[in-house]
């Protein structure tokens, strides 16, 4: 297809005319002279009249262009023209009309058009902005404005708001940008008035409590918007309140289950949730004295806050007590204590008085505190330990029903006379006939397939398979019977009892801490256990499992000792301790652990 040609002039030929607008922006002189080098020349034609008495003609409309285009491809360039022949009044006339009417396209219609000329390009931001005659910055300000929702960009493309309020709003959600824009409509809010009031919403990054390196390439981040645009809020600033609020709830949640490793109780601090601290120390109004504070580190209800409140999210506070009622007893404790130490010391020192002057007799070390000392300190275990001890007492109980036949007997006597057959338990008397007999075959309720199995049993094996059947209701008696047994059959905790790390890692770091001063591994490791104690806790337990100098052997922690019942001493009378004690023969005790081990 053949287009008739457009009429063209050297740019040489082309003088200025009587062009109203007066001042040439730089910085738009040099868009449109990239504009023009992108594209190699001037689309649009100019418009020009003939200047009378010479060859050149004079500008009517199109000055910009033409300078342009002299500075980019100089006086030889052919520039496309169109010819009025137009008085010098009409041709000024003409040029007032332009420059009014012309205007430029919105900053959200370039955007789009950035958009689409970006992915014709396939990613490229710098082919992209040659292509277009931009500079790489103007494309990043014009890409940017489409974080904007569809709503902010009608509205700017129509002008019902300035190009700061959109740039302003491209750090805002998507959900509260459309909110805001019916606020702008509505009450004309200027740029400025815009500007301040999301700065007062908008969270300081400084003060965040996680990692805000992802947050420098994020669109909410204001120094990001700072980079781009001339109306932004300050730097530093995050945009997204929720989103803000969301990340520190999470960073405070890892902090509080981090903690969960050092203490027992971890809790949140929350608005509204009502929680006031309550301090445990050992001195102090509040004090409970050196050891109790010891032993409350060890205390299921010993622990730490972490904040989740404006202003002081993250921050924790340790060494709390979370059972008033039961610290409201050892400050009293303690503070009578306390008084009752003050008033022997003035008798101490009468009695010292009087004593000056006559011969020195040996006495007693002074005791300071005596109802302090009196008292032993005292917590309450955290369940995970009660579980581990109750399943190793009743390992204990069955080992010593299998060492004992004559006390095991008088224990099925007693379980029978209770009603209490249904404590023998089938599922870990079958692991010891397994082991005693050899491996059977499955049964239900029925007697027939049990009573074979029975039948085929040597006479040798009866008596300990008799005891195992006795052993197995150490796993079916409660917790206060189970009590009543060890003591029944004197079981010593200090035989039993194995330090081990499966032990040590029920606990938590504070509970370590308890647990080393009350029995002596932290004396036992003298420098060492700061250092230990400050270290990760798997290292810890293994610096308390390698104590030198320390007796593990024999040495039991009160958390695993059973309590001692007077009625079930007296249930000994008449049993042979001694011959009982020889019965437990190396086969026996080995017979024991397959009830034990269930």
């Amino acid at each position: 297809m053949n287009l008739p040609a457009t009429p063209t002039l050297p740019i040489r030929r082309i003088v200025q005319g009587d062009n109203p607008r007066e001042h040439f922006d730089p910085a738009e002189m040099a868009d449109l002279e990239e504009g023009i080098r992108a594209v190699g020349g001037v689309i649009q034609p100019i418009v020009v009249r003939p200047v009378p008495g010479t060859d050149d003609f004079a500008i009517v409309v199109g000055e910009r262009r033409w300078r342009a285009a002299k500075t980019v491809l100089g006086d030889d360039y052919d520039m496309p023209v169109l010819f009025k022949e137009v008085s010098p009044a009409t041709a000024e006339a003409m040029a007032v009309i332009e420059n009014h009417h012309r205007a430029p396209m919105s900053a959200a219609e370039q955007a789009r058009a950035a958009q689409r000329q970006l992915h014709r390009n396939h990613g490229d931001k710098a082919e992209t902005a040659a292509g277009m005659g931009w500079k790489p910055e103007l494309l990043a300000r014009r890409l940017a404005l489409l974080t904007c929702t569809p709503s902010v960009l009608a509205a700017l493309t129509k002008h019902q708001i300035q190009l700061g309020h959109a740039e302003l709003l491209t750090g805002v959600p998507p959900d509260m940008q459309d909110r805001v824009l019916a606020g702008l409509l509505a009450h004309k809010v200027p740029v400025a008035v815009l500007k301040d009031q999301l700065g007062k919403y908008a969270r300081r990054l400084a003060d965040a409590i996680f990692d805000t390196a992802p947050c420098a390439a994020c669109p909410h981040n204001s120094t990001r918007q700072a980079g781009l645009f001339a109306d932004s809020i300050r730097e530093g600033h995050c945009q997204h309140p929720t989103h803000f609020d969301e990340l520190t709830q999470q960073a405070v949640d890892a902090k509080a289950s981090a903690l969960c490793v050092e203490y027992p109780v971890v809790h949140v601090i929350r608005q509204g949730g009502g929680f006031v601290p309550l301090h445990v120390t050992a001195e102090g109004e509040l004090g409970v004295g050196a050891a109790q504070y010891a032993s409350c580190q060890g205390c299921k209800s010993y622990g730490a806050a972490v904040s989740a409140m404006p202003g002081s999210s993250g921050a924790v506070t340790a060494s709390l007590c979370f059972d008033a009622a039961c610290n409201s007893q050892k400050v009293a404790r303690w503070r009578k204590a306390t008084r009752e130490d003050a008033a022997q010391q003035p008798l101490a020192a009468s009695q010292s008085t009087a004593s000056r002057g006559t011969p020195s007799t040996p006495r007693p070390a002074d005791k300071r505190r005596p109802k302090a000392a009196s008292s032993r300190p005292t917590n309450q275990t955290p369940q995970r330990v009660v579980e581990y001890r109750t399943t190793q007492w009743r390992k204990w109980l069955a080992a010593a029903l299998m060492a004992q036949p004559q006390r095991s007997h008088r224990v099925l006597i007693a379980l029978t006379l209770a009603g209490r057959a249904a404590d023998l338990k089938s599922a870990q008397f079958e692991k010891a006939l397994a082991k005693i007999a050899g491996p059977g075959e499955a049964h239900g309720s029925d007697l027939r397939e049990p009573l074979r199995r029975a039948d085929q049993v040597v006479a040798d094996q009866v008596d300990r398979l008799v005891q195992a059947a006795i052993a197995s209701a150490a796993f079916g008696v409660d917790t206060h019977n189970l009590e009543l047994l060890l003591n029944y059959l004197d079981v010593d905790e200090a035989r039993c009892f194995r330090w081990d790390k499966a032990f040590l890692d029920l606990f938590t770091t504070s509970e370590l801490e308890s647990l080393a001063a009350d029995v002596g591994l932290k004396a036992a490791l003298g420098a060492r256990f700061k250092t230990a104690r400050a270290g990760k806790k798997d290292a810890f337990v293994q610096a308390l499992l390698n104590a030198e100098g320390f007796a593990y052997q024999g040495t039991v922690p009160a958390v695993m000792r059973y309590p001692r019942h007077g009625t079930a001493q007296e249930a000994t009378v008449g049993v042979e301790d001694a011959s009982d004690a020889a019965a437990g023969s190396a086969s026996t005790r080995a017979d024991a652990e397959a009830p034990a081990t269930a």
